[in-house]
């Protein structure tokens, strides 16, 4: 019963990660007259200074002990860079629709890569979800339209080169998290991941105007707050599962991302978006069912 309850945990962290995260494009809309660098730095910044904060008053500074492995958070903290600069030049680019297509590749090549470096079985039983929730992403990003653009805008080429990028790099990251699960927790991966994002993109921010940041800083501060906090729900829950189930769940993220468009940006929606919402959801649910009937009772 312990072993369910905690797969339970972990699919809820999973889920409301993604939640939070659909909340990005708001916040990207909000934002003015900033490079996709220099806007990752400021979340960044706020980001782990809340996790430092928390856990100086908490006492858990012990928890971000460097041990084994520590080589991985770095590679970790490269790979969660690079995902971040590709989504954020793939919107800019290609548009939401585009970038969201792309970055949600990344169940494809978890599932492929998952069982051999992982040694995740891989008895089929993912098969279904990761069609419905692929068919989904697609009925969302509505391809027609992206093949209609194809060719025609060199910005959009570019787009859709991030975007492929964005994928394999979550994918990527999904792996590593999983691989640094018994090292680890949830709570210092996400501190160090967004340390070392930090220094990477470091050279971004000085070529912003100082009043451009201040003028945006209201909002860069509840951006890094509110994706830190759901960066920090999604990797503590995708420890406690299979990386190929934590990547399907993930694909909730353009479920909320779409609600919040429709309901706060006010976009318009479209019926294949609420199609592919539908399908999204179904492969959530089957892989949230399977995945507590694959844990043991103790």
């Amino acid at each position: 019963m312990l072993r369910r309850a905690g797969s339970f945990k972990s699919h809820s962290e999973v889920i409301s990660g993604s939640i939070i995260y659909g909340t990005l494009g708001i916040f990207l809309d909000r934002i003015q007259d900033m490079s996709v660098g220099s806007i990752l730095f400021c979340r960044l910044f706020f980001g782990i200074s809340m996790l430092f904060l928390y856990l100086l008053l908490s006492g858990g500074l012990e928890e971000l002990r460097l041990g084994k492995n520590r080589k991985y958070l770095l590679l970790l903290g490269f790979l969660n860079t690079v995902t971040g600069l590709c989504l954020f030049s793939a919107i800019r680019y290609s548009g939401v629709s585009v970038a969201i297509l792309l970055l949600y590749t990344a169940p494809v090549y978890v599932s492929l890569l998952a069982p051999p470096i992982l040694g995740e079985k891989n008895s089929g039983r993912n098969l279904l979800p990761l069609a419905l929730a692929v068919a989904g992403v697609l009925l969302i990003a509505r391809p027609g339209e992206i093949l209609a653009n194809f060719g025609a805008d060199s910005n959009f080429l570019k787009g859709l080169a991030f975007g492929m990028l964005s994928g394999l790099s979550f994918g990527a990251v999904i792996i590593t998290v999983r691989y640094l699960k018994d090292d680890y927790s949830g709570m210092s991966q996400t501190f160090w991941l967004t340390g070392v994002s930090l220094l990477l993109v470091l050279p971004s921010i000085a070529s912003t105007p100082l009043p451009v940041v201040l003028e945006n800083l209201q909002v860069l501060f509840l951006f890094g707050i509110t994706i830190t906090l759901a960066a920090l729900l999604y990797l503590k829950g995708i420890a406690g599962i299979t990386a190929q189930t934590g990547s399907i769940l993930a694909l909730i993220e353009p479920v909320s991302g779409i609600f919040f468009d429709v309901t706060v940006l006010k976009n318009p929606l479209y019926m294949s978006t609420v199609l592919g919402c539908c399908f999204i959801l179904t492969a959530a649910y089957l892989v949230g069912r399977t995945g507590n009937l694959e844990e043991p009772m103790i």
